[in-house]
């Protein structure tokens, strides 16, 4: 988010002692969300390794399977809005410590279980908790740093919850075959309660709560100063509603997370296991290769819209065609692409995937500065209820073909990918459409 508000000057006493410790803390308090953000990546994902155990052990289909593991994406979608309300009210100290101790309770109660509506219920905990992360991470930017380091430090987050992404693919393989995926879930859960304590002990919602001063007393510049009065929250809800750039961007967003997370948060490790018979350790070496070149795409994208393109609508079309594009191989040789191809190919699928990013900075721009949290988190639904909905209905395809031999066959998966690449497509079109937001960096006065 690269909005800058016009420099005015502040005038507050502060010693320079204070200041120092002021922006050294702001790290501390930052690397604390970059650590807890990695888990919430990690529950996102994790399901797609152990796919074959719980179909198994549950006797699941795949439409029963793409709803099990759908269930983290709508508690996540539907608290978007009361996790910007808990931010700005409660705090994000609270509420991330607090939220993410029901996080790791689901998390422990997924490998607890034994019957299907107890591991759906860990599964809707996992989403409920780690829902209450993203938005408070944003009010912490906002309260303890300049607006010119939004994007970088929201682009390094996303670098930082793809390297969850990377620990729930091989890592994540290699410790269920040690301790098998009941354990795995358990004591990951249980380092989760660390990582709850470890928010209430860092994290601090503003400067003032350790005696500091702001960065605009710092500074000497009001670079929050809101002109005009405060615009009720319902008001500024309506005029979001009424933007057509929302509707466009909701299509993208929606079409865009949706096929990753049924493709590498599900299916990958299914369709490689069962059409090219590969163990899951060597699948989950593949399915690495997607965070990683997404954790790079997030970045990228995000400084190629402020630095080069200077363009948040351009960078997420081109990014988004590419994307598309890559789809192209799993489509027309859904059996014949050479093994190790998938390795610089899922590397490709990620990277080009992390055009979504411009999109918080393209939403948010235009937006009263009160409001761009709980913005990004109203946007931040349609990339939720994608994954859901993407997780499900590629289960329904695979079933509407059938197992034979207990495997799903090529055109199953053939056509899964198909309805995927389309709706991309459709994607792509959305972003056409909406106007461009220039970055636009205003100095010092």
């Amino acid at each position: 988010m690269s909005e800058i508000s016009v420099g005015i000057p502040v005038s507050k006493p502060h010693t320079a002692e204070l200041a120092r410790k002021m922006l050294s803390y702001r790290w501390l308090c930052y690397g604390m969300l970059l650590l807890t953000y990695i888990f919430v990546y990690f529950d996102r994902v994790a399901p797609a390794v152990v796919a074959p155990e719980l179909m198994k052990e549950f006797g699941l289909t795949a439409t029963s399977l793409g709803i099990l593991s759908s269930m983290y994406f709508y508690p996540y979608a539907a608290m978007q809005i009361p996790s910007g309300i808990l931010s700005d009210y409660m705090g994000p100290r609270f509420s991330v410590g607090t939220f993410f101790i029901i996080a790791a309770i689901g998390t422990a109660l997924f490998g607890l279980a034994h019957s299907f509506g107890t591991i759906i219920f860990g599964r809707f905990l996992m989403g409920v908790g780690v829902a209450v992360v993203w938005i408070p991470c944003m009010r912490i930017l906002a309260n303890w740093f300049r607006p010119n380091e939004f994007s970088t430090l929201t682009g390094t987050m996303l670098t930082f919850g793809n390297a969850g992404a990377i620990l729930a693919s091989a890592p994540l393989a290699f410790l269920v075959g040690l301790v098998g995926w009941r354990y795995a879930f358990f004591w990951l859960g249980a380092f989760m309660l660390i990582i709850a304590g470890l928010n209430f002990i860092v994290l601090r919602n503003k400067p003032s709560d350790k005696g500091y001063p702001t960065v605009s007393e710092i500074d000497g510049i009001a670079y929050y100063q809101q002109a005009g009065v405060k615009v009720p929250f319902m008001e500024n809800v309506k005029k979001l509603f009424a933007m057509k750039n929302y509707w466009l961007i909701a299509i993208y967003a929606f079409v865009i997370y949706g096929t990753v997370m049924g493709f590498q948060g599900l299916w990958f490790i299914p369709y490689i296991q069962q059409i090219y018979g590969l163990p899951k350790q060597e699948a989950a070496n593949m399915l690495m290769f997607w965070p990683i070149g997404m954790a790079l795409g997030c970045f990228s994208f995000g400084w190629a819209s402020d630095r080069i393109l200077k363009s948040r609508r351009n960078a997420s079309l081109y990014g988004i065609i590419v994307y598309a594009i890559t789809w192209v191989p799993v489509v027309l040789w859904t059996e014949s692409i050479p093994a190790g191809v998938f390795y610089p190919l899922l590397f490709v699928m990620g990277f080009f995937c992390g055009a979504y990013v411009p999109n918080y900075a393209h939403i948010a721009e235009g937006q009263p500065h009160s409001f761009i949290a709980t913005a990004n988190g109203i946007l931040n639904i349609w990339y939720f209820v994608g994954g859901a909905f993407y997780q499900f209905i590629m289960g329904v395809v695979l079933d509407a073909y059938g197992k034979v031999n207990d495997k799903f066959p090529v055109a199953a998966y053939k056509w899964a990918f198909m309805f995927c690449m389309v709706t991309l497509l459709v994607g792509a079109v959305a972003m056409f459409f909406t106007t461009d937001t220039k970055v636009i960096v205003k100095q010092k006065a």
